[in-house]
């Protein structure tokens, strides 16, 4: 290790030694709390591709009309693409940085990636920015799930609710989603019934559903649950949810009453999940606390996956100018792949670079609108410039 880096050089570390201890004091052995890089079980690859790789087109995207146009260039920033290492699925901006969508889309997760369309149409979600969302609130029986994330687009306006006398037999309604990766595709229908106590299963998790439910022959896909029915003037009717595979345009929404109530009761907060890939009785040890090998700084190395081997790494620098470090090593070859600066020094953390494939270069950069450790948002690396 060649001294400290300067600020900003997101290759510094990547790929190069943990830092070494000034001598070889004996280990601390003291069990700590330390807020450790958590994404819920969305895996980093998963991360990279969402920013790098075409989602999809938009073939789909069929317009009717100057009325049908405008309401989708004013409702679809308002749908969120979702995404989970399992599938794709979409929801609606309700405020307060908070997404609804259906239960099944985030399958038990803790955390999820969302993306907001791209304020140019037909430019590619890879080149905005993906935002981590975590699982606040869950109903399995009516299938419904809000998200909550902490660092949103400025401009977003929340999408308006309808109330249940908008539910009515034979009038026109409007679903925009992501049907198979076709993203933010629109389509059009009418309402065929409202049905109330509807009772069905999920198919691939053999979940019993129940809730009242508008009955559509508006074109949906996998890919659209989640998303919002909406009715003529662009308000929130209902969440798509399901299909009947045994006829033609039998498509389902859970309606605007379930969705209220859903928002005010206490409801199912989402199942928590294990840290990494930790032992479940295993409690993170600080190895080391002392200087640096280089003694121009503060070092604290932790074990936190009990092998017996420091894996993330605290860097204080007796410079000022100098950010806080943390450097972790999550595939546990002793060299760092995640590099989170505190620029600030303050106690928050502002800015990560995060080598997701192991090979010495850095392919994601995150932002932590919250302070904590896990970043709140991704953008693809770029080696021109300068964070």
């Amino acid at each position: 290790m060649v001294g400290l880096p300067a600020p900003g050089h997101a290759d510094d570390y990547i790929d190069k030694t943990m830092p070494a201890p000034t001598g070889s004091p004996a280990s601390l052995n003291q069990n700590v709390t330390l807020d450790v890089p958590d994404r819920g079980g969305l895996s980093a690859g998963t991360l990279k591709r969402a920013l790098s790789e075409p989602t999809g087109d938009r073939t789909g995207l069929k317009l009717r009309g100057k009325h049908d146009a405008e309401l989708y260039r004013t409702v679809s920033p308002q749908v969120a693409l979702i995404i989970t290492d399992n599938a794709i699925g979409s929801g609606s901006f309700i405020g307060n940085n908070q997404v609804l969508t259906n239960f099944h889309v985030i399958k038990g997760a803790q955390r999820v990636g969302i993306i907001f369309k791209p304020k140019v149409e037909g430019e590619q979600p890879g080149k905005n920015d993906l935002r981590m969302a975590t699982v606040v609130k869950g109903d399995p029986v009516m299938d419904l799930a809000l998200l909550q994330f902490s660092d949103g687009p400025s401009d977003l306006r929340p999408i308006a609710f309808a109330s249940e006398s908008d539910i009515q037999v034979g009038a026109d309604v409007h679903a925009i989603g992501h049907p198979i990766g076709q993203i933010w595709t629109y389509t059009k229908g009418i309402i065929s019934q409202y049905r109330r106590d509807y009772e069905w299963q999920t198919e691939k998790n053999g979940v019993a559903h129940k809730a009242n439910v508008i009955q559509t022959q508006t074109p949906i896909s996998p890919g659209n649950s989640g998303g919002p029915l909406l009715t003529d003037d662009g308000k929130l009717l209902g969440v798509n949810s399901f299909q009947n595979t045994k006829g033609e345009n039998l498509n389902y929404a859970v309606s605007i009453i379930d969705v209220q109530r859903f928002l005010a009761e206490s409801g199912t907060p989402a199942p928590a999940l294990a840290k990494a890939t930790r032992p479940a009785n295993c409690q993170i040890v600080k190895m080391y606390e002392g200087r640096e090998r280089k003694n121009t700084a503060r070092l604290e190395q932790y074990d936190t996956d009990c092998d017996g081997k420091a894996d993330f790494s605290i860097i204080v620098p007796d410079d000022q100018n100098l950010p806080v470090l943390a450097l972790i090593d999550t595939n546990h070859d002793d060299k760092p792949d995640i590099r989170v600066e505190s620029r600030k020094r303050d106690g928050r953390w502002d800015i990560s670079f995060h080598d997701v494939d192991y090979d010495g270069k850095t392919d994601l950069v995150g932002y932590h609108g919250d302070g904590k450790i896990t970043p709140t948002r991704y953008v693809t690396y770029r080696a021109e410039v300068k964070y």
